[in-house]
């Protein structure tokens, strides 16, 4: 059931500034989601190729997502979102799961 709100960021690079750190602009878009846990042997196949997998984001329709690799998602509704970096993409007929890691220092 598609009943999570994901917000899903674009970040580009838009120059740098007067001591040369990268500008960054985001673009947000909200998509409804359902939101899983990684299966354990899923968990284990990607920690043995050095990726850390914590989310799994399933939309109805992979139309809707544009090669973002930013994702934000606030558990229980609450205010504070956590980001995820976007690991990896899996298409299944019309329905997309995005399988991503949690952003640290953000």
């Amino acid at each position: 059931m598609y009943d999570n709100l994901i917000t899903l960021i674009n970040e580009q690079t838009e120059g740098r500034d007067e001591v040369g750190n990268p500008i960054k602009n985001e673009t947000k878009r909200v998509l409804f989601a359902e939101v899983k846990s990684i299966g354990q042997s899923e968990f284990y196949q990607a920690a043995s190729s050095g990726l850390r997998p914590e989310a799994k984001f399933i939309i109805a329709d992979y139309l809707d997502y544009q090669g973002e690799k930013i994702l934000e998602y606030a558990e229980y509704g609450g205010a504070r979102a956590q980001r995820y970096r976007v690991i990896r993409t899996y298409r299944t007929g019309n329905e997309l799961e995005i399988i991503c890691r949690k952003e640290l220092g953000v």
